[in-house]
């Protein structure tokens, strides 16, 4: 006997399609993360993980391939986190040619000045989240049935193994360089490997106020 799935259950499958899910996420991944720390935008990031295990279960949960086929679902969103805190390490640095960065300490007033634009271009960053989100759910070809993996051995093991189209290159590459400019950034800036990492255990502090 076939076990009947709750409604829920049934949204969760289908979330990728669901406007109710894409603004949600996109809303609680913006404001939480600019107004409060990246801690919040991995928090919403890790719930979209905990989806797509549910929804890859029903192909095949053995692992690694569960696994695997949900971290290639959220391969954006985990690069541009790993963006948003590049963006953090660099701020200094970008912030620099405005004359906000070295004068943030001299007072109140610059130093909120200095704060504002750090959540502009926090939210502008983030907001690439919602525009590829978004995208995502228009570009996304309907399926005329039910795949299971073995209908695709490609993807047995998630995109992974299957051939990459541009944007899945894109959104690699995305998090590669960006991971690349943070472990580079004591040479590529004058911050420290420790102050390097006292911002990233900043940025991803609950409350970091």
């Amino acid at each position: 006997m076939v076990k009947k799935k709750s409604a829920f259950k049934k949204w969760v499958l289908r979330h990728d399609d669901s406007w109710l899910f894409i603004g949600c996420y996109v809303s609680l991944a913006v404001v939480l993360s600019v107004a409060i720390s990246l801690f919040w935008l991995l928090a919403v990031v890790s719930l979209h993980f905990l989806f797509e295990w549910i929804k890859q279960s029903e192909l095949d949960n053995r692992l690694p391939g569960i696994f695997l086929r949900s971290l290639w679902e959220i391969k954006l969103d985990i690069s541009l986190v790993v963006l948003a805190l590049a963006i953090g390490v660099y701020m200094d640095l970008i912030l620099g040619a405005a004359g906000l960065s070295g004068a943030a300490r001299a007072g109140v007033q610059t130093g909120a000045r200095f704060a504002g634009w750090h959540g502009v271009i926090k939210g502008i960053i983030l907001s690439a989240d919602d525009a590829a989100q978004l995208a995502r759910v228009v570009l996304k070809k309907k399926s005329d049935g039910e795949v299971t993996v073995e209908d695709n051995p490609a993807f047995a093991y998630g995109g992974w193994f299957a051939p990459w189209s541009k944007g899945d290159w894109m959104s690699l590459s995305l998090g590669v360089i960006s991971a690349l400019l943070i472990v580079l950034a004591p040479v590529l800036t004058e911050n420290s490997a420790s102050e390097t990492i006292a911002i990233l255990l900043n940025e991803l502090h609950p409350y970091p106020f």
